[in-house]
């Protein structure tokens, strides 16, 4: 199998700022509770100039990160079933819990499944990625990255530099 054609993930470096905040255009913030900030940062940069610092302060939030807003979702099509998800990340304690999800969902933009990549960080700055499977049905699919820190363990800022989505032949 091989990847073909370019990254599909809006924005994957992060480099278009929206127009109504001082973020990246296509991006929010996904789960997460009082505790938790975004950040649009220049530091641990791997390609173009930003990254996302995910500020987890909390000792309660399970999983916060960043994911893709709906009106960017990558299209699909039957015969793209399979995918390369991959994102650069580090985090501030070793051994954090990282996760790439892809969201599949229907040609109505209902959901149809999820796919999760797990990985234990390093607080430097490198690429997490691998292969997903689009279910029969899949029209649309969006992507999220973050950390997941258990409640009551020390929680850990994450960096992303870049996300990018493939179609495998």
């Amino acid at each position: 199998m091989r990847a073909r054609g370019d990254n599909l993930v809006f924005n994957g470096f992060f480099d278009i700022e929206a127009a109504d905040s001082e973020f990246p255009m296509g991006w929010v913030q996904i789960n997460g509770d009082e505790g938790t900030r975004l950040e649009w940062s220049t530091d641990h940069v791997a390609v173009g100039n930003h990254s996302v610092r995910v500020i987890n302060a909390s000792y309660t939030a399970c999983f916060t990160g960043i994911v893709q807003n709906q009106c960017y979702s990558i299209e699909t099509h039957a015969d793209d079933t399979a995918w390369e998800l991959a994102a650069w990340m580090r985090t501030e304690r070793p051994g954090a819990s990282l996760r790439l999800m892809a969201y599949f969902m229907d040609d109505q933009s209902r959901y149809l499944s999820e796919n999760h990549l797990k990985f234990a960080s390093t607080v430097e700055l490198r690429r997490y990625g691998g292969l997903i499977f689009a279910p029969e049905g899949a029209r649309w699919v969006k992507v999220a990255c973050g950390v997941h820190d258990d409640p009551g363990t020390l929680p850990s800022d994450l960096w992303i530099s870049w996300v990018t989505m493939r179609k495998i032949d």
